[in-house]
């Protein structure tokens, strides 16, 4: 057998060892059919099923193709009561909306295990940060009862401000105006969706100052080539920094399930990183931020 050959067997038993291990999907999303909004399929070419039905057992069958061990699924109050119902991976993440719930309704939620994660947040697409006072109630009860705290950074889909959120502004994504947040409640657990995004430099420099600050992929592994290439600048930036160990896989799947499969491959496929690091990021270190007991 000549090296050539050795070589290449040995490229697809660590590719195998890795696409067949244990993954972790902190970043995917819950609906019901009255907040569902899948109809176009998206133009990396992952479709979206008809009904929210359809979308919850598309979700769950490549969660058992990928052995996706848990899954962080934000949404409605009513949509992770459902997904949660269905299937116990899932660990329910309350999403606001430009009006949260009740702050005492936000409280009963967490204690009788309702609400288990506070996101995704997504303030950016109404027009505010998470030091926005409007959150500090809120932050303080995630503090009390150590519930993590999921936010959204980076910026949006195309033309967002004219297509549903008038306040939405990419500056508002910057990981930089959570700083206040960070020293104010230090012993909140809290992650940056999608690494800060165009912000991903912004993101390392935080992760190297507050270390108890993680961050999750999202949409940087599928969505679109420019967004893409920040999750490869990011990688680069905090392997260098010595911060792999607080990235996180999610694959944001939306309302198109087959975008779990295109993170994780995307994520298989990058060369600077080993076997080891990807284990990492796709298991270990979710594992260890949402102190999911060890078997």
């Amino acid at each position: 057998m000549n090296s050539k050959i050795i070589l290449s067997v040995i490229f697809l038993f660590v590719i195998y060892q890795v696409s067949s291990a244990q993954v972790i999907d902190v970043h995917m999303h819950s609906y019901t059919q009255e907040d569902y909004w899948g109809v176009n399929g998206h133009p990396s070419g992952v479709t979206a099923p008809k009904t929210a039905a359809e979308h919850l057992r598309e979700t769950i069958m490549l969660m058992n193709k990928h052995n996706i061990e848990h899954a962080v699924v934000s949404g409605s109050i009513a949509s992770i009561k459902l997904y949660s119902a269905a299937d116990p991976r899932f660990i329910p993440g309350y999403s606001d909306e430009e009006k949260l719930i009740p702050i005492e309704t936000f409280e009963a939620l967490i204690k009788d295990g309702t609400i288990k994660v506070f996101g995704e947040v997504a303030g950016i697409y109404y027009g505010r940060s998470l030091n926005d006072p409007i959150y500090a109630p809120y932050l303080a009860i995630c503090e009390k009862y150590d519930i993590p705290v999921a936010y959204h950074t980076g910026g949006g889909p195309p033309m967002t401000p004219y297509n549903c959120c008038p306040k939405f502004r990419i500056a508002l994504g910057d990981p930089l105006l959570i700083e206040d947040v960070l020293v104010r409640y230090p012993k909140l657990r809290i992650y940056l969706m999608h690494g800060g995004e165009v912000f991903y430099e912004h993101a390392v420099r935080m992760m190297s100052m507050y270390r108890q600050l993680y961050v999750d992929l999202g949409v940087m592994l599928w969505v679109d080539p420019i967004v893409k290439s920040y999750a490869i600048d990011l990688l680069k930036r905090a392997k260098a920094a010595g911060l792999l160990d607080r990235i996180m896989f999610g694959s944001d799947q939306m309302v198109w399930p087959g975008a779990i499969s295109k993170s994780i491959e995307f994520l298989n496929s990058i060369a600077f990183l080993t076997a080891e690091e990807k284990q990492m990021i796709l298991y270990d270190n979710a594992k260890r931020f949402l102190k999911l007991p060890t078997e």
